[in-house]
């Protein structure tokens, strides 16, 4: 399929939608060669990495499609898939939502945060943000690398979830990410796979579903950028089962070497992304 060269200068390729649109012409608004060369690869490789560890999918999607869409349109393009891909991780895990006392705040005041969150996106410069978030990761990284064995304990852990979660939702609507804020916390918890993998699930769910209404009030969610995610679904469903699958031939061991990896990667992408706009 030949993709038009032009199009990749453009930081929006999308036409604008037009009001009073019917559904096809909406989707005929949508370059389609280009919409599958960098939307489709990039939520492929999200939602595979996304079933090994519970986390992914807009940490790799985000930055790949931020570079030619723009931020705010990759974070609003990948609501709807974050959203599903989600809900289905949280109902293959469900059994260990019980015994998880402090999930209830993490979530209530994540879905608090992601409100501000939308705010921000539209008023403060996002490269800034990445900015902290790398600072934050880089400092998580450096003090497990000095003390290996940092954990959070239960009665620590109860007290922090409610502030990491309200700050998670602030970034995950403000940059397209918040796994950097809480990534670090699940971490330290010493949780294993599943239970990683369900926090996660559960806290991003949520973000998804309270970005798609607040995004709705502050008009950055349109009908062409909802055909969108739409479309983004279809490499996340076949990607995300393939990914699950491979979790199998993890241990705990390597999934821990492996979200560290992960958190590595993404404070050099938010720490390039940050420079690159001084």
């Amino acid at each position: 399929m030949k993709v038009n060269c032009r199009r990749f200068s453009k930081l929006s390729p999308f036409s604008p939608f037009q009001p009073g649109a019917r559904p096809i012409q909406i989707l005929q608004q949508i370059d389609v060669s280009y919409f599958i060369v960098v939307v489709f690869l990039a939520v492929a490789i999200g939602a595979f990495v996304k079933g090994v560890t519970g986390v992914g999918l807009p940490i790799v999607s985000v930055p790949v499609m931020a570079v030619v869409l723009g931020v705010e349109h990759a974070v609003a393009v990948m609501i709807i898939p974050s959203f599903t891909a989600n809900i289905s991780m949280v109902w293959m895990l469900r059994r260990e939502a019980s015994a998880n006392g402090e999930l209830a705040a993490f979530i209530l005041l994540g879905a608090g945060g992601t409100v501000l969150g939308a705010w921000i996106l539209s008023t403060v410069d996002k490269e800034v943000m990445f900015l902290v978030m790398a600072i934050w990761v880089g400092t998580y990284l450096f003090i497990r690398t000095v003390r290996s064995e940092t954990v959070i304990s239960d009665p620590a852990g109860r007290k922090l979830a409610p502030v990491i979660g309200f700050v998670a939702g602030i970034f995950q609507s403000a940059t397209g990410l918040s796994f950097p804020v809480f990534g670090p916390y699940l971490q330290a918890r010493k949780f294993g796979r599943d239970r990683f993998a369900f926090n996660a699930a559960a806290l991003l769910m949520v973000f998804a579903f309270v970005q798609f209404i607040s995004f709705t009030g502050f008009d950055l969610l349109s009908p062409t950028r909802i055909a969108e995610g739409l479309l983004a679904v279809v490499p996340m469903a076949i990607a995300l089962p393939l990914g699950i699958r491979a979790a199998r031939h993890f241990n705990k061991q390597n999934f821990d070497r492996l979200i560290v990896g992960l958190l590595l990667i993404t404070a050099i992408i938010l720490l390039l992304r940050g420079v690159s706009a001084i």
